[in-house]
């Protein structure tokens, strides 16, 4: 870990401590413990429809390149996250781990890599309208706002198509120069030759079907943060109503957005939950139990992803059935 990390890790440490301090310790450890083991595990239960929507996204946009089952998508995702959580000193390595279990089960390394590109920029553009909606819900006033407010956010959305519509060339030419830079810090995600890549480029990034369901498949992913954080509140005896779950969840996804260079948020999760939990009336003690709470739920998670990566490669250098 380079010196960078370490102070980024260190003023994120800081952070998370004054959130609790000003939250109150006990009031804290109060709240955390009214959800119990018990909670927590059915947060994790809860999450696992996620993970399998992000999957199917990820499998939608990979069969342009590649006739693998959804179930491999799925699986690589949840290695994916597991990685990214349970060891955040390499933020990029969830990543690299994601397009290593698909080669692992025999999907080319190119492929793989050129899919999970568009994974992640199609995951990203399905956050735009969440949070917007979020940002749309507390500026009109979330006491008396529907959620059928959500039909505004499409029209970014909407935008965002017709610029990569419109400017689609360029477009590639950028993700291809920032896959190439991410290929050379991550010697682990290799992109084939000069000419493969962009071709498998071209083929992922063209607005049609497969497009359009993964971008549904995310944004119904991001809705479904909304719910975990109703349920997560209820059971800490914060009673919210949906309005409320969709704004706080909403917002702090663009509030974590900004945490990507501090390992595992530390901090910056903590406070963007005081902050936008103080939004709509929720105390800084369940802001930051919530926090805590999360951290607990991917760890609970993670750690069994982490385990099947392992026996995953184990069989592969066994076997070596996979096909770089």
């Amino acid at each position: 870990m380079n010196r960078w990390k370490i102070l980024a890790a260190l003023l994120g440490a800081a952070g998370l401590v004054a959130a609790i301090g000003y939250a109150g310790f006990d009031a804290v450890g109060h709240v955390a413990q009214r959800i119990g083991f018990s909670g927590i595990a059915l947060l994790a239960v809860l999450h696992l429809p996620l993970i399998a929507l992000t999957g199917y996204a990820w499998a939608e946009l990979g069969a342009a390149l590649s006739n693998a089952p959804p179930w491999q998508y799925v699986q690589a995702r949840y290695i994916r996250e597991s990685s990214a959580d349970v060891l955040p000193f390499s933020q990029l390595g969830g990543i690299v781990a994601g397009a290593r279990v698909l080669a692992v089960n025999g999907i080319g390394a190119m492929p793989a890599s050129a899919s999970l590109l568009a994974d992640l920029v199609v995951e990203q553009a399905a956050k735009l309208p969440y949070v917007l909606t979020g940002a749309i819900l507390l500026a009109v006033g979330w006491r008396t706002a529907s959620l059928s407010l959500i039909a505004y956010a499409l029209v970014p959305a909407l935008g965002l198509i017709c610029a990569v519509l419109l400017w689609r060339e360029r477009v590639l030419s950028l993700l291809e120069r920032a896959a190439q830079r991410l290929a050379h810090r991550l010697p682990g995600l290799r992109l084939g030759s000069a000419a493969d890549f962009p071709l498998a480029l071209d083929r992922l990034f063209t607005v049609n079907r497969r497009t359009l369901t993964a971008f549904a498949a995310h944004a119904a992913a991001w809705m479904l943060g909304a719910f975990e954080t109703w349920v997560a509140l209820h059971l800490m005896g914060v009673p919210v109503s949906a309005t409320q779950a969709f704004i706080i969840d909403s917002l702090f996804c663009g509030l974590r957005t900004l945490g990507f260079a501090i390992p595992a948020a530390l901090g910056v999760q903590e406070v963007g939950y005081v902050l936008v939990c103080a939004l709509v009336g929720v105390p800084a003690a369940p802001a930051v139990a919530l926090s805590l709470v999360r951290r607990v739920r991917e760890f609970l998670l993670g750690t069994p992803g982490l385990a099947l990566w392992h026996v995953l490669e184990s069989r592969h250098a066994l076997t070596g059935v996979a096909r770089d």
